[in-house]
């Protein structure tokens, strides 16, 4: 079949149409710890890295996942715009817009009603998370591989059977729900093609993803997650029995989307779950009679299944209807060439396209900040703890603490021992003791009675302990902030808050050298500008000058507006120049100054009004003279 280019011209303009508000949406939750703090995506030379090491996927060890190729695409943003977000949301949409389009080629190669499939995929409300969430690109980006190994895979050429395999390699380097793909491919022999299956073409598929799950079980990618599992098989099984039907019911009517819904696990087999069981049979029973319509049926159970089966944190996502809405639109394709001349029916279809055009438009206005998405997500009246206990974060950084301690609040009526509500509400308090000196001490009593609830809760929960120990430290009461930090760090090693804390406390307790074991081990964990700046500091305390010069290097380099370490280093390289003199070393001393001239120019034309810095700038051009 011959692909119209203006089909594929207007698929392109109501994409850009719809998604143009998406465009100045901010960060968001997972945004943060993978891709903001992430200081791995920075550095293009260890790009080779993401694919050996799943603990760069984000700034906390403890959230390593093994997705190389959507942190390649982080890389590569990062490299071009830096942390302007704008740029992110660009990436995604044109990876939506990739999808819509091979959708679109898909449903052409059967000669299925190409344009309706590609604009049901373009416009259907529930692809507005994985366009507006940025972490969520992992699921758009892997569904355009699979997309596109799919295609190759219809192709029956030898280049096709080449770049299949090798696309669908990709598909799984960027998020692992792509396994299902040579379960797709088998189905559409079976259910569509009509011929029979050449198990020669389907090999390199199944050899793909036996080498993928080889990969990841032998180096151990996937950590503690299957042992840690938050449910039972059983409880999963009952479960996402219910999923099924709440997914259907979003696919086909895409209202009231949140990016919590109201849902809740199933640990016995009750009235709601048989009701849903007997559902899913009857539409099964009723749809598998027909035999084209079984392969999007099977299409969209099959794209659903590894989250139905393996016991995720989240119970479910609109992100994870990403692959089974292809399935759908493909389906809608279908629907279209045999009834497009019926205007009683087509009619309808082209009103409910309008009307998704407008609620995935609206919905892009819910994801323009964490407030607007929180917001959103606690209407009319959520019952979902966590959906308060983000929305008192959003609250908290927009400086409402009121409406924040309501928020924390209400997580809590819900949940008694929500262990980051109950943080945060003695986040607050310690926060206040910063800001209010005269009730400091009261605060921050407040705050620790807090923390240790929360401990006696969980003893492993590692903000509390970590915030505890802040606050003790702030109360002056050093030797018991210590003792917070030190079991801090015997339970969680790779925590760079805790080491970084501890540095800061031993520098107050007058042991600079100490401070600086544990200043380089939070380094190792994540490169940061401040905490190079502390262990400049801490250098400096110990004398180690030459040492503590290449540390407020290292934090400029990262971040070249840090005023204080600019400022750190002209002090330094002030008494290094006085040192080269006293040596004899006249020229190395006058080389020296000269760079701590510079660096307190740069200083003063950041911020004019620093008194030291023209102070010093006036003593060091004496010198020079």
């Amino acid at each position: 079949m011959r692909f119209s280019l203006k089909e594929a011209g207007l698929l392109s303009l109501v994409v850009c149409a719809v998604y143009a508000n998406a465009l100045s949406g901010s960060f968001h939750y997972d945004d943060f710890h993978s891709l903001v703090q992430n200081p791995h995506i920075r550095d293009w030379q260890r790009a080779t890295d993401f694919f050996v090491d799943p603990a760069l996927f984000s700034v906390d060890p403890a959230k390593a996942m093994y997705r190389p190729l959507l942190l390649v695409s982080y890389a590569f943003n990062y490299s071009i715009g830096g942390y302007g977000v704008m740029g992110y949301h660009l990436f995604n949409v044109l990876v939506h817009l990739t999808c819509v389009l091979l959708v679109w080629r898909i449903a052409g190669h059967w000669g299925t009603g190409a344009l309706c499939a590609g604009l049901i995929f373009a416009l259907h409300p529930v692809a507005s998370e994985p366009v507006n969430y940025i972490s969520s690109r992992s699921e758009s980006l892997a569904v355009a591989f699979l997309l596109a190994a799919f295609i190759c895979y219809l192709r029956r050429d030898r280049l096709g059977g080449i770049l299949g395999p090798i696309t669908f390699a990709a598909a799984l380097l960027v998020k692992s729900i792509a396994i299902v793909l040579p379960g797709l491919l088998l189905l559409y022999e079976i259910t569509r093609d009509g011929r029979r299956c050449s198990w020669r073409r389907h090999v390199p598929y199944w050899a793909v993803a036996a080498g993928y799950v080889a990969l990841i079980v032998s180096n151990r990618f996937l950590g503690d997650s299957l042992a840690k599992a938050p449910r039972g098989l059983v409880s999963q099984l009952l479960t996402q029995c219910k999923a099924i039907v709440f997914y259907l019911k979003l696919l086909l009517v895409p209202v009231g989307l949140n990016v919590e819904p109201q849902f809740a696990a199933a640990e016995t087999l009750t009235g709601a779950v048989m009701a849903s069981a007997a559902l899913i049979a009857s539409v099964a029973y009723w749809v598998l009679r027909g035999r084209g319509t079984r392969f999007y049926l099977g299409w969209f159970v099959l794209a659903l299944s590894p989250t139905l089966l393996i016991p995720l944190n989240v119970l479910l996502n609109e992100h994870r209807l990403y692959l089974p809405l292809a399935g759908l639109a493909l389906g809608g394709g279908v629907l279209w060439q045999r009834l497009k001349h019926n205007r009683w029916l087509w009619r309808p279809g082209l009103l409910c396209l309008l009307l998704w055009a407008g609620i995935t438009a609206q919905r892009n206005t819910d994801w323009q900040d964490e407030l607007s998405l929180w917001s959103a997500a606690a209407k009319p009246d959520s019952q979902m703890p966590r959906v308060h206990v983000h929305l008192g974060n959003a609250l908290r950084d927009g400086g409402r603490l009121s409406e924040a301690r309501e928020a924390y609040q209400k997580a809590l009526a819900l949940d008694p021992d929500n262990r980051p509500a109950m943080t945060n509400l003695a986040n607050l308090y310690y926060e206040a003791a910063q800001e209010d000196s005269s009730q400091r001490k009261n605060y921050l009593q407040k705050a620790i009675r807090q923390y240790e609830e929360v401990l006696r809760l969980d003893p492993t929960y590692r903000e509390a302990r970590n915030n505890l120990g802040s606050a003790h430290m702030l109360l002056g009461d050093y030797e018991r902030a210590e003792t917070n930090w030190r079991q801090s760090i015997e339970r969680h090693a790779n925590h760079p808050e805790a080491h970084y804390n501890m540095g800061l406390l031993l520098v107050r307790m007058s042991r600079p050298r100490d401070a600086v074991a544990h200043y380089q081990r939070a380094l190792a964990l994540t490169e940061d500008a401040e905490i190079y700046n502390e262990l400049g500091n801490a250098l400096v305390g110990g004398g180690q000058l030459s040492e503590a010069k290449n540390a407020y290097g290292r934090a400029i380099a990262l971040r070249p507006d840090d005023i204080m370490s600019r400022y750190n280093l002209a002090e330094v390289l002030l008494v290094l120049g006085e040192q080269a003199l006293a040596k004899g070393q006249h020229r190395a001393s006058l080389a020296i100054w000269r760079q701590a001239l510079g660096e307190l120019e740069l200083v003063l034309k950041q911020v004019p009004g620093h008194h030291r810095a023209e102070r010093r700038l006036q003593q060091l051009k004496e010198r020079l003279r």
